[in-house]
């Protein structure tokens, strides 16, 4: 059982987060030219402004890629990178076992790429990415995709994505983030939309309370599933409109 949009819209205090990539923005083979849906993006910043409600933008990005590709900077919405792991308020230190996997996996990622036309490295302070979106021969970035999936790195943990492969030397998941961002800010309902894999592990961690938002097609642990991008901002603006009318009614 999961929260209707009107039981969200009422709830003493409401936590809404949303992914980034393939669920606020298009997915696009310049990373750093995404189509974002600024209806969403509207839609986040009035409920930011709303009594009693939490919004947060949770991306696999790093936190200075967010900012290349969307100008998005903490503020009145919170901004958490590297799946949760990277927070605006928080430093990055890694531990001398961090620095070792991240170059071992580095290493094997970058031989994987090597020689393939558009499959490249992405660079985050805790994961590394074998990206294969750009690639003009697939049946070799899909080898390349399947080699890393088996690699065996102490310290680190390999996860598929849309057409990529991600390394992370961090035990911080959405899930975890979500979790603990729940725990601190004491939400009676949160909502979370994601489109990836990665967002699975949010998903799980929500209660009866709560909406999960699978975006696209694929197994998942949602409770419920809308298309696509322009989906989600027709989502976003309708909780948002029953939201302010919640308050404006008291």
């Amino acid at each position: 059982m999961s929260a209707t949009l009107l039981e969200l819209a009422s709830t003493p205090h409401l936590m809404v987060v949303t992914d980034f990539d393939g669920t606020l923005a298009g997915i696009s083979k310049d990373a750093y030219n995404v189509p974002i849906n600024q209806r969403s993006i509207a839609a986040l910043e009035a409920m930011a402004d709303l009594p009693l409600t939490t919004v947060a933008i949770l991306t696999g990005r790093h936190l200075e890629g967010l900012r290349q590709a969307s100008g998005l900077v903490p503020g009145k919405l919170i901004i958490a990178g590297s799946h949760g792991a990277e927070s605006s308020d928080q430093p990055i230190a890694l531990t001398d076992a961090q620095v070792t996997a991240l170059a071992a996996i580095t290493k094997e990622f970058d031989r994987l790429a090597d020689g393939i036309p558009g499959v490249f490295v992405e660079h985050k302070p805790y994961h590394r990415v074998l990206h294969g979106v750009r690639a003009t021969d697939l049946e070799a970035r899909d080898k390349a995709m399947e080699e890393a999936l088996k690699l065996n790195i102490d310290g680190v943990t390999i996860k598929p994505g849309k057409f990529m492969v991600e390394a992370s030397v961090t035990d911080v998941t959405k899930g975890v983030w979500i979790q603990r961002a729940i725990e601190s800010h004491q939400p009676t309902a949160t909502v979370f939309i994601g489109d990836d894999t990665t967002d699975e592990d949010g998903f799980k961690v929500l209660g009866d309370s709560d909406l999960a938002v699978k975006v696209g097609e694929g197994d998942t642990a949602a409770d419920i599933r809308v298309a696509d991008t322009d989906a989600v901002g027709d989502f976003l603006t309708e909780l948002a409109r029953l939201r302010s009318e919640n308050f404006a009614a008291k």
